[in-house]
């Protein structure tokens, strides 16, 4: 078949697709049923959610304030970060609809209320350092979580924030992330207060519609809100951003549960930006030492061809600049062909994107030769550096691979070896079972065995078996008997640390980034108090707190996703899994997609980043 139709034929078998693409900075939709946020219905605009409280131009900031056009109405109720059904804690959440109040001149409408603590102030407020009531919510930031004990001090509470996106195909997989930190601000105040018995209050804000989302709530919690901190963002991209254009400026600490780039490790970031994952270093390492492992298989089986396709943002085209050097060097220069595509976020419409990601994919195959006569004129490996959103070029490729199965004696390509990195990993198993249910992919029901035993990734090592197993079983209590995702240990371990560190402030002193950046560091002392996060109670956290409110106290943390120990530039080292997909399901005729990690990346003396496999 000739190249030039391939293009059409990949835009096409792409184009009934309807893909839910999670860890992405946009959500793609056909109506406004798709766009569930955990704060209220959203609606679906030139094919994208917009999130309640939002608009298609999103929020708009002056002099550093998010305009709020519609005052929101306090509610006593259950949490609306997570699927729980009890009403511990108290929120205040936004009841109204702002899209439906197009006066945003709020200062010709309302009158700033005086005060001089925050009791003088609605649920929704707390009295500013200018003596008037500032709202504490936005459009992006739609619930403050109060302390569940009736006798709290909200003039006396300490504010803190967090940015993950929150609704639609990110429910899945961000929505533990964000449960994860209501369960550490829940841990805390019932056990434990910070030094002055104050309490803290957490303000949840959704960047679900992207980088402009994050920096817009960052900006409201470090302006209105007055937080210390924040958890999150949870993407590379929009950590870069906050930083350089709201936290670093206004002192604001930042800790990432889950973003990679190596380029957050060179932000002059007056040590205010921190995270509980390690950064892509390691992950590289790993992806070149299995490539390489590859390379040396026996012939009939090795590598010969590779296709790398990268995000074309900071995560993807950081982790590509780490492995590209190395990975060509394993090939002749004609057998690798590296390509990036566009971030989801960039994108109109869905159609835009599929029809952007099957030209890629259409470029790929029009990279081979124009005969096939060996095992090298196809491709053999084909690395994926992406999110969720690999899916849909995962499936463009089937779809552009289809048209090269011929008769004999010409030769038919093999199914390639596909790796992912650790940002699709958790998406591994849905991408499976998506096939055949999914327009356009009915055909390769057949080959869902082979396709499933092709598959592997890497990730990095996020969780302690034995904190884990104890953090599951709490989790699972509070929130409807669903287990947590192991990337929920990485956000309850980053709320957790910073409370911990906000409590080596004296009590008549004002808690600041600064000061929680200089107490992380005596997070990690090994002369410290050893503090694991486990055991049948929650007395490790009383313990960490009293020896953090000593003068000069320090702990060792060993965290839910395991030892909590940074460099100077505030990122976590640790090892990685190898990861592929086992088919639980006896039945020759069902594939059942398990992920199980089969490896592990040791790493050499620190403060090496390179490493060797070992299977488990």
């Amino acid at each position: 078949m000739k190249r030039e139709v391939w293009f059409a034929l990949s835009v096409l078998a792409l184009g009934g697709c309807s893909l839910t693409l999670g860890l992405d900075e946009q959500q793609p939709c056909s109506s406004d049923d798709d766009c569930a946020y955990s704060n209220g219905a959203g609606t679906c605009e030139d094919n994208f959610c917009v999130p309640p409280g939002g608009s298609g131009s999103m929020s708009t900031s002056s002099g550093g304030e998010t305009t709020n056009t519609t005052p929101p109405t306090a509610t006593t109720g259950p949490t609306t970060t997570g699927p729980t059904t009890d009403t511990t804690g108290t929120t205040v959440s936004s009841d109204t609809d702002p899209t439906t109040d197009t006066d945003t001149d709020t200062d010709s409408d309302t009158e700033s209320v005086m005060c001089t603590v925050n009791t003088d102030c609605s649920s929704d407020e707390r009295c500013g350092p200018d003596n008037t009531c500032l709202s504490l919510l936005s459009a992006e930031c739609q619930s403050v979580q109060y302390p569940d004990d009736d006798d709290f001090d909200r003039d006396t509470v300490v504010y803190i924030g967090s940015i993950f996106p929150s609704g639609g195909a990110f429910e899945d997989l961000v929505q533990p992330l964000v449960n994860a930190i209501q369960l550490a601000v829940e841990d805390f105040n019932d056990n434990t207060t910070l030094q002055g018995d104050r309490q803290i209050a957490w303000v949840s804000c959704d960047s679900t519609t992207g980088v402009d989302a994050a920096v817009d709530a960052a900006t409201h919690l470090a302006d209105n809100v007055g937080v210390p901190a924040i958890i999150g963002p949870a993407f590379s991209e929009s950590v870069l951003a906050v930083a350089t254009n709201v936290t670093v400026d206004r002192g604001v600490f930042i800790v990432t549960p889950t973003a990679t780039a190596t380029s957050i490790t060179e932000l002059n970031d007056s040590d205010l930006v921190w995270r509980t994952i390690a950064p892509d270093t390691y992950q590289a390492n790993g992806i070149i030492d299995r490539m390489t492992e590859r390379r040396a298989e026996p012939v009939e089986t090795r590598m010969e061809r590779l296709l790398i396709l990268a995000k074309d943002d900071a995560y993807g085209t950081g982790l590509l600049g780490g492995v590209q050097t190395e990975l060509e060097a394993l090939l002749p220069s004609d057998q690798v062909h590296i390509a990036t595509y566009e971030n989801p976020a960039t994108f109109d419409s869905q159609e835009d994107l599929l029809a952007s990601y099957g030209a890629t994919i259409a470029g790929a195959f029009g990279a081979l030769p124009g005969t096939f006569a060996d095992r090298e004129d196809h491709y053999t490996d084909i690395l994926f550096i992406g999110t969720s959103e690999t899916q849909a070029l995962l499936y463009a490729y089937f779809s552009g691979w289809a048209t090269l199965q011929v008769a004999p004696p010409d030769p038919s390509p093999a199914l390639p070896r596909f790796m992912f990195s650790h940002g699709s990993v958790p998406e591994l198993e849905r991408m499976i079972n998506e096939i055949g249910p999914t327009p356009g992919t009915e055909a390769l029901e057949p080959l869902k065995p082979v396709i499933n035993g092709n598959i592997e990734g890497v990730s990095p090592i996020i969780f302690d078996t034995d904190n884990f197993t104890a953090f599951n079983i709490r989790y699972r209590i509070r929130f409807n008997n669903e287990d947590a995702l192991t990337s929920a240990a990485l956000s309850y371990d980053a709320a957790l640390a910073t409370f911990f560190a906000m409590s080596a402030v004296p009590g008549d002193q004002e808690i600041s980034g600064a000061d929680i950046a200089t107490a992380y560091t005596d997070l990690m002392d090994p002369a410290g108090t050893p503090v694991s996060f486990s055991g049948a109670t929650l007395s490790f956290i009383t313990e960490a707190r009293n020896a953090m409110a000593v003068d000069g106290g320090s702990v060792d943390l060993q965290g839910v996703s395991g030892e909590l120990t940074w460099d100077d530039a505030g990122d976590i080292r640790t090892g990685l899994f190898g990861w592929i997909l086992t088919d639980v399901d006896a039945a020759p005729e069902v594939v059942d997609p398990r992920l199980t990690p089969y490896r592990t990346y040791v790493l050499d003396t620190a403060p090496a980043a390179t490493g060797t496999w070992i299977d488990l």
